[in-house]
């Protein structure tokens, strides 16, 4: 009987989850839920289609003195083209709960993307719930600023089931203009071609995995090229665009052109 008591307040907060499908505060009523079951610093609902700017639904920031994510514009922007997330689901990622660890590049975290950007808005830790629709991929991103777990993480598995049952029944029950991506804006190679720096097909691929944060050898390993080529296509690339290094490349593409 006791144990039970202890779990009445997330009996309660799932049966707000189920009361709010298809309104406005779903979102809210049901990461609200999963923070009973582990502590989160912010959290992030995306609808994402290959080559379309990324459809925010919801955004949540639990931070103190931390009102709302000014950042998230600049994700819209184009910093959503290194967002490991992204690129996973438009390579076709299966539905699930899924690691931040399982997702990104070997060198992620020493990427200018993760230093400068992702560590400050999103936290070191995310996990994120997907489910694919027709067309798209629905992501419920949980942020913090210290990694999960592996009990957390078997907490959320726990509820994986149901969470993404009621994401999916949520977006079912939705107007159109709910469910509909942002304008198409190009690709990651389409920002660095804007540079007019003449880049090889080659050199744009290495630039592209550079700023993902791809090390040297996962590089040749995708593109079926020896780490030294890489080299070479990497010192090219920085020669090319006057840059001495990742850092100073990523911040080309936070120029507005």
């Amino acid at each position: 009987m006791e144990a039970l008591l202890k779990e009445l307040p997330i009996h309660q907060s799932l049966a707000r989850v189920f009361g709010a499908l298809g309104q406005d505060g779903f979102w809210r009523c049901l990461v609200d839920t999963l923070r009973l079951l582990v502590p989160l610093d912010n959290a992030l609902v995306t609808l994402n289609q290959p080559g379309r700017v990324p459809h925010l639904l919801a955004d949540f920031e639990f931070r103190a003195g931390v009102d709302e994510r000014e950042d998230l514009a600049d994700y819209c922007a184009g910093m959503y083209l290194l967002d490991p997330f992204y690129q996973a689901a438009c390579s076709g990622i299966a539905d699930g709960l899924h690691s931040l660890e399982s997702v990104a590049p070997d060198q992620f975290q020493q990427s200018e993307y993760y230093l400068s950007y992702f560590r400050p808005v999103v936290g070191s830790g995310e996990l994120q719930f997907i489910c694919k629709l027709e067309g798209a991929v629905l992501g419920l991103s949980l942020g913090r600023s210290t990694a999960f777990g592996h009990d957390e993480q078997g907490r959320l598995l726990c509820v994986r089931d149901w969470v993404l049952a009621a994401m999916r029944r949520h977006l079912q029950l939705l107007p159109p203009t709910g469910r509909v991506a942002a304008a198409a804006t190009g690709d990651l190679a389409t920002l660095l071609d804007r540079l007019d720096a003449r880049l090889s097909a080659r050199e744009l691929e290495t630039a592209q995995l550079i700023l993902q944060g791809f090390s040297s050898k996962a590089i040749a390993q995708r593109l079926g090229i020896s780490p030294e080529t890489v080299k070479v296509h990497r010192r090219n690339l920085y020669h090319k665009l006057s840059v001495n290094g990742h850092a100073e490349l990523f911040g080309l593409l936070l120029q507005p052109r």
